[in-house]
C-alpha cells in the first residue's frame, strides 16, 4: 500500500505508523505489503497521518519532520506529536500542523 511505503520510508518507523494508528506492527507490514487493507479506525488514522506528513512536507524536508514528530511541542502542552497520534489525538496535531503551513 502507498501510504505506508510513503509515510514509513522517510519519515517513521513502521513501529511507530502502528502506534499512531492503533494497530499491529505486523498489520502495517501486511498493509505495505498488500496482502491485506486497512479498515474503519485504523485506516481513518492512517489517512490522519498521511495528512500530518503531507501537509509538513510542504514545508520541512523528511529529517526535520522526523524530528518535529518526535519533539516536545510547547503547543501541544510539552508533548510529542506521534504520541499524541498514537493517543487518537490528532485534531490537535492537524491544528498545530496547519498554524506552521500558515505561518511559513
Amino acid at each position: 500500500m502507498r501510504i505506508v511505503e510513503d509515510v514509513t520510508s522517510r519519515v517513521i518507523t513502521q513501529a511507530e505508523l502502528a502506534h499512531a494508528v492503533g494497530a499491529s506492527l505486523r498489520t502495517i507490514q501486511n498493509w505495505g505489503q498488500g496482502t491485506s487493507t486497512p479498515r474503519g479506525k485504523a485506516a481513518t488514522r492512517l489517512i490522519d497521518v498521511q495528512h500530518v506528513v503531507g501537509e509538513l512536507r510542504d514545508v520541512y524536508s523528511d529529517e526535520a519532520i522526523q524530528i518535529w514528530l518526535r519533539s516536545r511541542n510547547r503547543n501541544l502542552e510539552g508533548r510529542r506529536p506521534i504520541e499524541l497520534l498514537g493517543e487518537g489525538r490528532v485534531d490537535e496535531v492537524i491544528e498545530e500542523v496547519d498554524n506552521i503551513v500558515r505561518g511559513m
